[in-house]
């Protein structure tokens, strides 16, 4: 399934070396291992109260001060204080939380090292961390009720106001809610929500109680206008084809028979406007699924491509632990050579058009000079980001993208969008690769469509032997030859593509063609 709402990094040109860091963060770090040693033993340790022990006041004071450094340090790393106050979401407190067990598990770690916490109970990492996300989340949900409170205004009066009943009870419902609150409290009042799920009636989203299925919307809006409230709009808080057959004909038809707007919220953010049909009920546009036009997907069913997922998993992980100190090393040239940040970034397309952040070292200083904002003169690589380059070291991040998910080690390579196919159902079908058959093949000395038709040959031939090829093939081509055109294979790709209705495919029982590509044409001839 393809991930979405990814969030961007911001361009090397605009990322700064330090982040901000609140003082109340840095006030909690340093008093947080000193709350954890009270907890633990009711006071803090001195020479007084453990006279047979002096050193423990020496370790509990190496603990902290080693807790407090790591603290800055992973602040730093986290941006923990970049989030606004007033819009602390969960997301952002997921994050502080993960420091805080990154702060715990450092300063448990580093002075094990150092005094094997001789002088410490083993509960104290636990206590530590505890405190610590205590405090700094406690202190962001302080902030944010101060902010809300101080932000709050009264709602407008105004001549009349719209009832709005809202058809499922979804996160969008959920943001319109919140949306309506904030821009227009005086003008639109939600009345109640409907949902297809009966045991959330009774429940409630963001305070608006849930009465009812769409099923029961024009008993609901008769109940209503008894009672002397007049329902003006039906909000839909999903796509038409979210909903069952049945309860998009149910609302439809309500809204259609009582004359009521019907608004298809995502529609409407995104604005993508369907055809109204009379008095404004909107009609869900078809939905566009592209297929291939053969059997090929037939392929993507095999046991292979699960195994294909576990090696590179495994690979990926061996590979970056082996090659921890060249990464390091890398890392030193990259910094001495065009400065921080060291990784650059670029959003292709991945698996089933997924939006894919692809990872590299930096070879090329920034596009805009960070004292002066002012764009830099074209520039090309200095012979260290050359190197980089040549050997491929520069890729070496994308190690990243194969553990998690988003790449394999071999498969076609991402390509932006303006450089897609075409026609890329196909190469769009399989996790993009590091290194592919289009590479080995010919690399930068092949045109779009013998790389496009290498690729697709790849996902109809793809085996352990074939990717096992790749890896030696790459190799060979890095350490000795560097890029070389494989007519044979490029030959061979553009003819089975070309020919691709007549091609064998499992489970299909058209013919099998064997042979060299000069042979195959003169048999097509």
């Amino acid at each position: 399934m393809a991930r979405t709402n990814l969030r961007f990094r911001g361009p090397s040109s605009h990322i700064r070396l330090l982040s901000r860091v609140a003082i109340w963060d840095v006030a909690w770090a340093g008093i947080s291992p000193l709350a954890a040693f009270f907890l633990r033993g009711g006071t803090v340790p001195t020479p007084q109260t453990i006279p047979s022990a002096p050193l423990s006041v020496e370790g509990i004071a190496i603990y902290c001060g080693i807790s407090f450094l790591v603290s800055l340090l992973v602040f730093q790393w986290f941006k923990t204080s970049s989030p606004l106050s007033r819009f602390y979401s969960i997301r952002d407190a997921f994050e502080l939380l993960k420091a805080c067990v990154v702060i715990a598990a450092l300063s448990a770690a580093i002075a094990f090292l150092i005094t094997r916490l001789d002088e410490a109970p083993r509960s104290i990492p636990v206590l530590h961390f505890m405190v610590l996300a205590s405090g700094l989340l406690g202190g962001r949900v302080l902030f944010r009720l101060h902010a809300s409170r101080r932000d709050t205004r009264a709602p407008t009066t105004t001549d009349k106001i719209e009832h709005v009943l809202i058809i499922q009870a979804s996160r969008l419902a959920w943001f319109f809610s919140k949306m309506t609150e904030e821009l227009a409290p005086g003008s639109y009042q939600i009345v109640a929500i409907l949902d297809e799920q009966p045991k959330l009636k009774h429940r409630s989203l963001n305070g608006y109680p849930i009465i009812g299925t769409p099923a029961d919307l024009e008993k609901i809006v008769a109940d209503y206008a008894m009672h002397g409230v007049r329902i003006d709009k039906v909000v839909l808080a999903a796509r038409p084809q979210d909903l069952s057959e049945s309860a998009w004909n149910d609302v439809s038809r309500t809204c259609h028979t009582l004359h009521i707007p019907l608004e298809v919220l995502p529609e409407r953010l995104m604005s993508e406007e369907s055809p109204p049909s009379e008095d404004g009920v909107l009609i869900p546009r078809a939905i566009d699924s592209k297929l291939p036009q053969d059997n090929l997907h037939l392929l993507l069913v095999r046991p292979f491509w699960t195994i294909k997922r576990a090696i590179d998993l495994v690979v990926a992980l061996s590979a970056a632990v082996l090659l921890s100190p060249i990464i390091l090393t890398v890392c030193t040239l990259v910094v001495l050579d065009v400065g921080i940040p060291i990784v650059f970034w670029q959003r292709r397309i991945g698996r089933n058009e997924a939006p894919l952040h692809l990872y590299k070292f930096r070879t090329l200083h920034t596009l805009f000079d960070r004292q002066t904002k002012e764009r830099r003169e074209a520039q090309q690589p200095s012979a260290i980001g050359r190197f980089l380059q040549r050997t491929r070291l520069d890729e070496l991040p994308q190690l990243w993208n194969v553990i998690s998910g988003d790449m394999s080690l071999i498969g076609p390579r991402p390509l932006l969008p303006v450089d897609q196919p075409i026609d890329p159902i196909i190469r769009l079908m399989v996790r993009p690769g590091v290194t592919g058959w289009a590479q080995v093949c010919g690399g930068k000395l092949i045109a779009v469509e013998e790389k496009d038709a290498l690729d697709e040959w790849y996902i109809r031939h793809a085996s352990l032997r074939l990717d096992l090829n790749i890896v030696m093939r790459t190799i060979w081509m890095l350490l000795v030859i560097g890029d070389r055109r494989d007519e044979k294979a490029i030959s061979m790709a553009v003819f089975e593509r070309s020919h691709g209705d007549i091609m064998d495919l499992p489970g299909s029982t058209g013919p099998q063609i064997t042979g060299e590509p000069s042979a195959l044409i003169k048999r097509a001839g």
